[in-house]
């Protein structure tokens, strides 16, 4: 959210040599949903199975995609996501998002270009809702699951979903923030490329 796929440029060009890479543009709007999302995914993916790697709500988006099709997924990278949200973290984004919701809209289109207050508190209500605790077992494959050293609000939810994966690993990435891959793209890039190879 705030972010378009080009944040994903140096990672794109990192990896698309040797792979084909795809940078999807998460369709923000009213009616948006994280299972929605998940489906189109599929839809954009031709060839499986794939890796899949996904940030903050696209993380959230990329591990519905798994647990929907999970033979579809060959490896999977989770940075800044969470398995669901402890009920503090829940009523920070309740709280963020009814904040954003009056936030004057010239404002609001500097800080997050072209979403509109309902759609940021749909967005919001996506992330308090989301719960697949229950689910993620099912998840056999690698998962590499990052997050940024100075993103102290989801350092906890990314560890405890690393914890509950049956093949996953946890790194923390040095002097990355939230946006781990644009904070610190060459260690976003050496920790996905480890995990990439190392998988084959």
């Amino acid at each position: 959210m705030g972010t378009d796929p080009g944040a994903w440029g140096p990672q794109v060009e990192a990896f698309s040599p040797s792979r084909r890479v795809l940078s999807p543009h998460l369709q923000l709007d009213r009616g948006f949903s994280i299972e929605s999302e998940a489906v189109r995914l599929w839809q954009l993916a031709d060839s499986t199975p794939v890796d899949v790697c996904g940030l903050s709500l696209g993380a959230l988006v990329a591990l519905r995609a798994a647990l929907d099709e999970p033979e579809r997924v060959h490896r999977l990278a989770l940075c800044a996501g969470f398995a669901a949200l402890s009920l503090p973290l829940r009523a920070l984004q309740a709280t963020l998002g009814a904040a954003l919701g009056v936030v004057p809209a010239r404002v609001l289109k500097r800080q997050v270009p072209a979403l509109d207050r309902a759609t940021i508190r749909t967005i919001f209500r996506e992330g308090r809702k989301f719960d697949v605790t229950s689910e993620l077992d099912r998840l056999t494959m690698p998962v590499l699951v990052l997050v940024g050293e100075r993103d102290r609000a989801n350092t906890r939810p990314s560890r405890a979903l690393s914890d509950r994966l049956p093949a996953a690993e946890l790194q923390v990435l040095p002097g990355a923030g939230h946006l781990a891959n644009a904070d610190a793209p060459e260690a976003f890039n050496e920790a996905l490329r480890s995990f990439l190879d190392d998988a084959d």
